[in-house]
């Protein structure tokens, strides 16, 4: 099983000079104990209030077992994917099925407090939303390596996109794959830029 990502102490890049470029959101400082009944700002309820209600309306109960998979998810703050999770439930002696713990995190990516980060060599990677200011993934295809990055600029060209053609946006995510500065045969020197072939 692969460990989650590290990407707190990820420099981020630009590859355009002057692009407006932040560095990843802050994680919030949340006390283990407390990550289900936690208001985050910007949010109106709790996190176990929106489970609850999508698993209701699903026709499904919220069990000591999800309770323990929300809880796991929220109080980390890296990317995971479902054996880790797994794994991770069955050191704390968390009776939660694999099955179970599939099922949870479909529900949880609906309901929104969850999302799904990109595929990897075990499936899926995810990383919990919640409170989290809205970033995009840089991923490196030789280590691994996620970069979260934040552009104001990429937020208004999909604005001014979406109002163009009369769009309404729900939600995004943008993947950027490629080589990070370490793995890069050029260190970090990005490719020279090639006209578009007009025939294309």
């Amino acid at each position: 099983m692969t460990p989650p990502h590290d990407s707190a102490s990820a420099e981020v890049r630009s590859a355009e000079a002057g692009h407006e470029t932040f560095p990843p959101p802050e994680k919030p400082a949340v006390a283990e104990q407390d990550v289900l009944h936690y208001i985050a700002p910007g949010e109106t309820e709790t996190p176990e209030t929106i489970l609850k209600r999508q698993l209701s309306r699903r026709g499904l109960k919220y069990t000591n077992e999800r309770k323990a998979i929300l809880q796991a998810v929220l109080s980390t703050h890296e990317h995971f994917d479902a054996d880790w999770l797994y794994t991770s439930l069955k050191k704390k002696d968390a009776k939660a099925s694999k099955a179970t713990v599939y099922r949870t995190l479909k529900v949880l990516c609906e309901c929104g407090l969850l999302r799904e980060v990109f595929q990897g060599e075990h499936g899926a990677y995810y990383e919990h939303i919640y409170g989290h200011e809205h970033h995009e993934h840089m991923i490196c295809l030789t280590c691994g390596k996620v970069i979260e990055f934040i552009s104001r600029r990429l937020e208004h060209l999909q604005e001014e996109a979406c109002r163009a053609h009369g769009f309404h946006a729900v939600r995004h995510h943008l993947q950027v794959f490629g080589y990070c500065a370490d793995c890069h045969p050029c260190k970090a020197a990005f490719p020279p830029n090639i006209p578009a072939n007009p025939k294309a």
